[in-house]
């Protein structure tokens, strides 16, 4: 398997609440990446310390989505509330649009990581070995090499492959963020009704909602390069290429919510029912699938995410959330069920909803402060530690992660209003991990040449703030490489 840069960013126009915007230009989508991970040991003791393990982070670029529901200007506000965001008036996104950059690199082979007994609370991981829910090192994990379907998960078949189909890129968001003159694969496994309502679920979708292990086998009698994505333009993993008659086999978690896109926000259709599934590429190669809600029995680790449009699942290839892009740097058992929401703030409106879910041995990525402008830092910091101390009651652990930077200049200027400062004080009074995203994405965007380099990142070339999927990916890889250089209890399962 090698990876090669492609995928461009298909030319389209969406419309989303008060804003209309449009992408006309390329972006490039992912090479080649390691096989499935599978937990294989660890047993739970009492206390524990900050996890520690090794894993593979590695990161680059890709496609692109629009933040649906409050848009950046250049006046330096998003969104204005939790259920819903408004444009202000300082400057609404343009209808142009930059080319985003080439392809980016694959997450590249397998990788094992080792740690001893988990933390106290931890919980058995289905797919073997158990993980500390506030702390502890993690067990023996041990990712296979592509071909090797993990224990308890459903083998791919052909015939679950014969009910997809070929479609146009767009329709109903299908394959969103490619080019026109790629080729999209869809396999609508729940049903084939689009809600195109932003607000409201069906029945149908409420009923199929759950966490989906599905295996998929790539390659066939052509070369191929194949892309996967899940739901929303959510992706699952980098750009595959194989060679004519090779075949790989690879595993994930699917988290699939009645909205599939953000929890609720105008500007996020909820999709269509149950588990969406699409290959998409120049010519994308897939011979099998496999796919099965999990049981009580095959439960996934599952990481919750609660933040802003920085982060969530975007709708419709222009914009796109770092959260949306984090499922390709992990493997089973963990999966990512991202919560985040337009104009959300750390007053956040749809914690209840994780609450709800979340059992002893999850976990939970928090991070706000975008939508916090008019909060002081000891009020960010209070509702953080409040969250904080609902996830540890629950045995859940959290992360704690500041907002990434607003891109308003290159250099990068002062970015105090984000309020890391209160993300910080927040994981140093709970005793969790915390993850500056601010300073990791300030960093980052100060290697680039110019604040034209900078927006091309960016949904539409100019919104300084939402960036499109390849700032998205690139975001995500900065957490995933956080997550392993401190040694945080994920860092295991990363692929």
């Amino acid at each position: 398997m090698t990876s090669t840069p492609r995928f461009s960013l298909l030319a389209l126009s969406t419309v989303f609440g008060l804003m209309a915007c449009s992408q006309d230009t390329a972006a490039g989508l992912p090479g080649g990446s390691g096989g499935v991970q599978t937990a294989t040991g660890g047993s739970a003791s009492t206390g524990g310390t900050s996890a520690s393990s090794s894993g593979t982070g590695g990161v680059q670029s890709t496609g692109g989505l629009e933040a649906t529901g409050g848009a950046e200007d250049t006046g330096g506000t998003i969104d204005t509330g939790d259920a819903g965001g408004t444009v202000d008036t300082g400057g609404a996104v343009d209808t142009g649009g930059n080319s985003a950059p080439g392809g980016r690199p694959g997450a590249g082979g397998t990788t094992t990581a080792k740690g001893g007994a988990a933390g106290s609370g931890s919980k058995a991981g289905t797919i073997g070995g158990t993980v500390g829910s506030t702390g502890g090192s993690p067990g023996t994990s041990s990712a296979p090499q592509p071909g090797t379907v993990p224990t308890g998960y459903p083998a791919p078949t052909a015939d679950n492959f014969a009910k997809c189909q070929k479609v146009s890129i767009g329709t109903n968001d299908a394959c969103g963020g490619q080019p026109s003159g790629n080729i999209c694969i869809e396999c609508l496994f729940g049903g084939a009704t689009y809600n195109a309502s932003e607000t409201t679920p069906t029945a149908d979708a409420t009923s199929q909602a759950g966490n989906y292990l599905v295996t998929v086998t790539l390659g066939g009698a052509a070369s191929g390069d194949t892309y996967i994505s899940a739901e929303s333009t959510r992706g699952l993993l980098p750009s595959v290429t194989t060679t004519p008659g090779q075949s790989l086999t690879y595993a994930f978690v699917v988290n699939v919510r009645a909205m599939e896109g953000q929890p609720q926000h105008a500007g996020g259709p909820g999709g269509f029912p149950g588990l969406d599934l699409f290959f998409s590429g120049k010519n994308p190669e897939v011979s099998a699938i496999g796919y099965a809600k999990a049981t009580d029995a095959t439960k996934p680790i599952m990481v919750y995410m609660a933040s802003d449009s920085t982060a969530c699942d975007q709708t419709g290839g222009a914009f796109g959330g770092w959260g949306q892009m984090l499922p390709e740097f992990f493997g089973p058992p963990v999966g990512i069920a991202n919560y985040a929401n337009s104009g959300a703030s750390s007053n956040f409106g749809h914690w209840g909803d994780i609450t709800a879910k979340w059992s002893a041995g999850d976990w939970v990525i928090i991070q706000f402060g975008h939508n916090d402008k008019n909060s002081s830092d000891a009020q960010v910091q209070a509702n953080l530690e409040g969250m904080v101390a609902d996830a540890q009651k629950a045995k859940v652990s959290a992360i704690l992660v500041s907002p990434p930077a607003r891109a308003t200049s290159i250099p990068i200027g002062d970015q105090s209003s984000l309020h890391a400062a209160a993300a910080k004080a927040a994981a140093a009074s709970k005793g969790v991990p915390f993850i500056d995203l601010t300073a990791l994405s300030t960093a980052w965007y100060d290697t680039l040449a110019s604040k034209t380099e900078a927006m091309t990142y960016h949904a539409n070339g100019t919104d300084q703030t939402h960036t499109n999927l390849p700032g998205a990916e690139k975001i995500a890889g900065l957490v995933a490489k956080a997550i392993k250089d401190q040694n945080i209890g994920l860092a295991q399962y990363l692929r």
